[in-house]
């Protein structure tokens, strides 16, 4: 026999395992490991839900064994309420195996127990330990189904011994006899996890195979990399073309681009929290440079910490010629104002105060007297040719939409908004109106549909067709909504479950298949799952990611290949529409908080921009031809709660 797996907890810390302490949604689109020993686990689940309480495993020790105990409890409820703490293995088999483990519950009521065949915190089959049975039990997104079960006397002080013999079938030993038989077969190219929905304690996992297996395993595992490395073989590697000094006024990811004759202007934004962590922050450094690194402009004062730096919303600045005289400007709200000014000079155009939110009917829980600006954005409801309007809106309730002088031209109150409106001019009659949480809006205000859901709100959207014999869809990420395509009618073309539905994409990511495909992520609940559908909807494959702040934003990579970014930390790189890691970042201690995606010298190939508070280093393909030009997102319209795409214009 080959052991491949031996974990007795003593290559760990005797604490808590390592998870983010505040609970909190910079994950959407920040790579942050949190600190502390990993070994060879990994935690995919973050929840908001849990705010208040500590980690969701510890590591501990009678003085002679190390444990690792389930630290949680049951604290999920509504649409999280099928949420599972999961700590998955590393190792990937190939071949069939005998998985063993010690388990002590401390409370029968949910099932814990490992997880095998597990390919995402939402996807794999599991023997478990559940009030007084042992089950064997699959997991396919909300969907639980029992292949087999068996009576077991519950004893809270006893440690149960099982082994799990995993091949064409399985079979469950415990306490050394034969218990449980199942028609569930081996995975290939999947992995094992701890998997518990209440209190319990894991000892000596062990994962062996016989000698046959082992050397199918070894070669099916060299075969697999070899296919890697000869997909890698079509890609040039990336390098960095470029690098910035930050000096003191880096950010998290709350950058700003625009193209100035033929060269990128930059503009970073700084904040202060105020009263309710990320609700009501105040912007309080804004620094307009260049590729050089030079500062234009800069208004406020810098501070690079972590508390102005790091938060889980947008910060409400966009830059567009909003005037029509040919000149970029900047558009922000700072201090209960809106303000105008010129983006190469920071002159002061124009500016007006924010709307009084004090004693009005539709606001609610807003601590100031006028409205703290939560995100903004231009568009064009007036069908003119440029945008000369513009929306602002507070956190979840509200959007205010204004015309150029400045006057308000409607209100909207109606549905949770989500972060960030959509601009489009949707009917054809040459004005934009908005899409705005679950309900799309005319030009002038009024509903034009509703879609039948209430809870949670809209993260992302994107509307184009992915067929080009068919119409343009809505295609939404909407949080415990999940990922929807919307006809413009306001019907549902298709409803997919995916958890939390956080970011979505769209591209040419299979370039051999019909149409566009789509990207999606989650994150509350189920962390760094990434799916790929086709243009109806219909998922082709997932894969979870060791890392949060997976982008998922296509890339023009080389001038053939459309590929997409996850993130620059040590699990990122770029795939492509098989979810394959094609192209990798290298080792070469560039920054892994933020990553954006953005043509700087307009030549058709995307560069790659990875950056923190100090510094910004810009990748591009080592080797690459003439780019094609692709539609993407317009540059007055930068946000962190955007669906990005790259389409042939024929698909717009």
């Amino acid at each position: 026999m080959k052991v491949l797996v031996r974990e007795d907890f003593r290559n760990l810390e005797l604490n808590e395992f390592p998870y983010d302490r505040g609970h909190t949604a910079l994950g959407e689109y920040h790579c942050i490991k949190p600190k502390g020993v990993y070994g060879n686990w990994h935690d995919p689940i973050s929840l908001h839900q849990w705010r208040s309480l500590d980690g969701s495993w510890l590591i501990t020790s009678d003085g002679t064994k190390r444990f690792l105990e389930q630290n949680r409890g049951d604290h999920t409820k509504d649409s999280f309420q099928n949420v599972y703490c999961c700590l998955v293995h590393r190792e990937v088999f190939f071949a069939p195996y005998s998985l063993e483990f010690d388990l002590r519950i401390f409370e029968k009521n949910h099932p814990c127990g490992m997880a095998f065949n597990y390919v995402s915190s939402r996807k794999y089959d599991a023997v478990v330990l559940w009030k007084d049975k042992v089950c064997v039990m699959h997991r396919e997104e909300e969907t639980f189904t029992f292949s087999a079960e068996k009576a077991v006397e519950f004893d809270d002080l006893k440690t149960y011994h099982f082994r799990l013999e995993i091949g064409h079938t399985l079979q469950v030993f415990l306490d050394g006899c034969l218990f449980l038989e199942s028609s569930v077969s081996l995975l290939e190219n999947s992995r094992i996890a701890c998997v518990a929905k209440s209190a319990c304690r894991y000892s000596d996992i062990q994962v062996a195979m016989s000698d046959e297996n082992y050397q199918i395993h070894l070669q099916k595992k060299e075969d697999e990399q070899k296919r890697l490395q000869e997909k890698r073989k079509q890609y040039a590697p990336m390098q960095c073309i470029h690098k910035i000094d930050l000096q003191n006024f880096g950010s998290g990811r709350q950058l700003r681009i625009a193209m100035v004759e033929g060269k990128p202007i930059f503009l970073i934004a700084q904040h202060q929290k105020r009263m309710i962590r990320d609700s009501f922050a105040r912007l309080s450094c804004l620094t307009a440079f260049d590729l050089s690194g030079r500062i234009l402009w800069q208004i406020g004062e810098a501070n690079p910490s972590d508390d102005n730096t790091l938060i889980s919303c947008d910060l409400p600045v966009q830059i567009a010629d909003i005037n029509n005289d040919g000149r970029l400007e900047v558009i922000y709200s700072m201090d209960f104002e809106v303000r105008f000014i010129d983006l190469l000079t920071g002159k002061l155009l124009k500016k007006m105060p924010t709307p009084v939110i004090d004693g009005d009917p539709l606001v609610k829980n807003e601590p100031y007297y006028r409205l703290n600006v939560d995100a903004i954005r231009v568009a064009d409801f007036d069908g003119v040719g440029y945008p000369k309007d513009f929306i602002i809106k507070d956190r979840y309730q509200n959007v205010w939409a204004f015309n150029e002088r400045m006057e308000l031209r409607f209100r909207y109150h109606h549905k949770n908004t989500g972060h960030f409106p959509y601009i489009a001019d949707f009917d054809g009659d040459g004005k934009d109106e908005m899409f705005v949480g679950y309900d799309l809006i005319d030009h002038d205000g009024t509903m034009i549909f509703s879609l039948p859901m209430n809870s949670d709100h809209t993260d992302e959207i994107i509307y184009a067709r992915c067929y080009l014999q068919e119409p343009k869809k809505l295609i939404l990420a909407s949080g415990n909504e999940g990922m929807n395509l919307v006809n413009l009618d306001g019907s549902i073309a298709c409803h997919n479950e995916i958890g939390h539905a956080q970011r979505i994409s769209l591209a040419k990511y299979l370039p051999e298949e019909e149409g566009l495909q789509i990207m999606a992520t989650s994150f509350w609940g189920s962390d760094g799952i990434v799916s790929i559908f086709d243009g109806h909807g219909k998922r082709l494959k997932q894969m979870e990611q060791r890392s949060n702040g997976n982008i998922i934003t296509p890339v023009s990579y080389d001038g053939r290949h459309i590929l997409c970014v996850l993130n620059a930390g040590e699990d990122g790189g770029l795939i492509d529409g098989e979810l394959d890691k094609v192209v990798l970042f290298p080792n070469d201690g560039h920054p892994t908080l933020c990553t954006e995606v953005y043509d700087i010298d307009d030549d058709g190939i995307d560069e790659i921009l990875c950056f923190d508070q100090k510094s910004l280093w810009i990748y591009k393909a080592s080797v690459f031809g003439r780019g094609t030009k692709l539609l993407k997102y317009t540059d007055n319209g930068f946000s962190n709660y955007r669906g990005e795409f790259l389409i042939p214009p024929e698909y717009a």
